[in-house]
């Protein structure tokens, strides 16, 4: 089985995961289907590996933050998709910050998830190929980027990023002192179009200052650019 093709879904309402699980399979996926917490993370850790969970947060025994909390700290290449009702900013920063790669919410067009699926599912395996071949080692100020082993450390510490983590970074400091919009990175790292999720991308941006700024409300490498989108502003040595 490819492994691309490999997703577990996480979904307690039957009606909805029945038809998720049916237009997946049709697309050519392999299905593993759990309706609660405690049986995703089993599927996870004994039928895996996966390439993409799709999560509801409001489900039984253990929500699916959590879920998504102990993924990321056992795995940072799995793509998570959470795929919920809970629709407000918080929710949507609280899942983002735990380590989801995208966030989507109910009700839903199954052609966006479909087209949202296929670029996740070939993302990771397309990005490990191009780091495979080109590693580089990056440093700016107090941080080193490695992009091999998405490790990098700064200021606040060590940090291994996902997959999509990394792929922003890369794309802001390989184009440094240029502004880069928020549809130029929808569209570069998501390979979606401009008119979906813009708060994704600015929660993304909020991680990323985390992990490389010395005062994160402060930023000196990642700057907004009111109206336009962002720059990374520093000077690299490799």
């Amino acid at each position: 089985m490819d492994i691309r093709k490999k997703i577990l879904l996480v979904e307690d309402e039957p009606n909805l995961a029945f038809n998720i699980e049916y237009n997946l399979q049709a697309e050519g996926y392999e299905v593993d289907l759990a309706h609660n917490g405690k049986e995703a993370l089993n599927l996870y850790r004994n039928n895996g590996p996966y390439t993409l969970i799709i999560l509801d947060i409001m489900i039984p025994e253990i929500n699916g933050f959590e879920v998504a909390k102990i993924v990321r700290q056992e795995d940072k290449l799995t793509q998570i998709l959470m795929l919920t009702a809970r629709a407000s900013e918080q929710d949507i920063i609280q899942g983002l910050e735990i380590g989801a790669d995208d966030y989507m919410t109910k009700p839903f067009s199954f052609k966006e998830l479909l087209l949202r699926i296929r670029r996740m599912a070939d993302r990771s395996e397309l990005f490990m190929k191009e780091v495979a071949t080109d590693t580089k080692i990056y440093r700016f100020g107090e941080v080193t980027w490695n992009t091999e082993k998405l490790e990098i450390s700064g200021p606040q510490g060590q940090y291994l990023l996902t997959v999509l983590e990394a792929k922003v970074l890369n794309e802001f400091v390989c184009n440094p002192e240029t502004i880069l919009s928020r549809k130029h990175l929808l569209n570069k790292v998501w390979g979606l179009s401009g008119n979906v999720e813009t708060r994704t991308v600015d929660n993304f941006v909020m991680r990323l200052r985390k992990y490389i700024e010395a005062n994160p409300s402060q930023p000196v490498y990642l700057k907004s650019v009111r109206g336009r989108g962002y720059k990374f502003c520093g000077m690299i040595e490799k």
